[in-house]
């Protein structure tokens, strides 16, 4: 293989980082949706339970589509290591749309009884299977694309995905809710949100079409045939590595889960504030620190994605209570502002933390070991993140009580962390191979 010069290398990884943040926000786009209108759909789906029990109801199927991404993140994991990763983010983005779409369709209990949340639950399954292999391709794609030198940077563009998605969830739930009644919210307004996974569907589709597979994997399909049991493979010889990424993924979605997603549940149905202007605190607090995220991954770049990180864990740990605390102050410039504080450092992670797990595993199995840590940390992580959030409150009546769960977490990553050497900078290949002498 010809060595790329600098300059095409760049524009490369350029390509590949937008392609998979695109996808990515899109993808988070329709998976976050149901999040955001959990107050809502609760009484819709799950009618014979009240207050906070019905709402646990309504996140419990939040749970199940994390439940399932393990599953997507074997199939599509061993697919991509197999056949590329173009192939297979053109799948997930199909599959998450189309679920989306017919979500935004469905009967209610009120039409067709038990059988509504059983749809949903089925949906929010298939939702889950897909989100299982977008992030492993995503983060093979734009990593894998990038010169070494930049990777912190590029790699930050599936974390920027996340974000944008996120921010367009809430916006879009937000837009809906302001212009119309309460009424109308949950008889057919709901449904917009989930029906807008249509046209950006296309778009999605569009976007990495044109996008080509990465070089890392391109030159490994010319050079050797690609491994024929990735997921054997990777508990052979990387098993170190998939426990790390479970700790660390569980480690920043419980943080971040609770500093972003879980927010929204806390404002609205646990401090009483207005929905409409909690959905638009979200997306503040998702866009603001939106340029923190390609500043810390540059800057693990130069420093080391070791140390930034670590600085992000510390940072949840010192300003979780206070940050609480000021929420539950009765004024909603206050909460915005501890919103915002809280989520400096969730940005700070989520810029070095994907290049992190890249960096654990050769090209060969990347896709599949990068899927299999990452989302079994998401069903411990994410999947019941806001579940146990609202769990301690009802439990034990003590409205901060979810910052002790943050700095639970904030912990167990400081742990994690301790456990490995830092790899930025090196060849991507050849970050793995100290890992892989490890375990052996």
């Amino acid at each position: 293989m010809t060595t790329q010069s600098l300059p095409d290398r760049d524009r490369v990884a350029r390509r590949a980082g937008i392609a998979a943040a695109v996808g990515t926000a899109i993808e988070y786009y329709d998976f976050a949706i149901y999040g955001y209108l959990a107050t809502v759909l609760a009484p819709l789906f799950f009618p014979a339970k009240e207050g906070l029990v019905g709402l646990l109801g309504t996140l419990g199927v939040v749970a199940a589509g994390f439940l399932a991404r393990p599953i997507g993140g074997l199939i599509f994991g061993r697919i991509g290591d197999r056949r590329g990763r173009k192939v297979v983010l053109m799948a997930t983005v199909t599959c998450m749309g189309l679920a989306t779409t017919l979500t935004g369709l469905l009967p209610t209990h009120g039409s067709i009884g038990v059988a509504a949340p059983m749809l949903l639950t089925v949906l929010r399954i298939v939702q889950g299977i897909s989100a299982g292999g977008e992030i492993g391709g995503a983060t093979s794609l734009s990593t894998e694309s990038a010169p070494s030198r930049r990777r912190g940077l590029f790699g930050s563009a599936t974390s920027i995905g996340i974000s944008v998605g996120m921010a367009l969830a809430a916006a879009s739930v937000g837009t809906v809710s302001a212009f119309t009644t309460s009424e109308q919210m949950h008889s057919w307004g709901w449904r917009i949100p989930f029906l807008i996974a249509a046209p950006l569907l296309v778009v999605a589709t569009l976007f990495r079409m044109r996008v080509e597979d990465s070089p890392l994997f391109l030159q490994m399909v010319r050079e050797n045939e690609p491994i024929k049991a990735p997921v054997t493979q990777v508990f052979r010889t990387h098993k170190a590595s998939v426990f790390r990424v479970v700790g660390l993924a569980y480690s920043t979605m419980t943080t971040g889960g609770i500093a972003s997603v879980y927010i929204l549940v806390h404002l609205s149905a646990v401090l009483k504030y207005s929905l409409t202007w909690s959905l638009w605190l979200v997306v503040l607090i998702v866009l603001l620190p939106l340029a923190v995220i390609p500043w810390t991954g540059s800057l693990s770049d130069r420093f080391g994605r070791r140390r930034m990180i670590s600085i992000s864990m510390v940072a949840f740990v010192v300003l979780a209570v206070p940050c609480f605390l000021l929420m539950q102050q009765g004024s909603l410039t206050l909460a915005i502002v501890a919103a915002l504080i809280l989520n400096i450092p969730f940005a700070m992670q989520q810029g070095v933390v994907y290049s992190m797990y890249s960096e654990l595993f050769p090209t060969r199995i990347r896709y599949t070991g990068l899927s299999i840590g990452f989302n079994i940390g998401g069903v411990i992580g994410s999947g019941t993140v806001s579940m146990v959030a609202t769990w301690l409150v009802s439990a034990t009546g003590v409205t901060i009580s979810p910052a002790f769960y943050v700095i639970f977490g904030a912990v167990v990553g400081l742990i994690v962390v301790a456990t490995m050497r830092e790899t930025s900078g090196e060849d991507l290949d050849r970050t793995a191979r100290p890992v892989e002498v490890e375990v052996a």
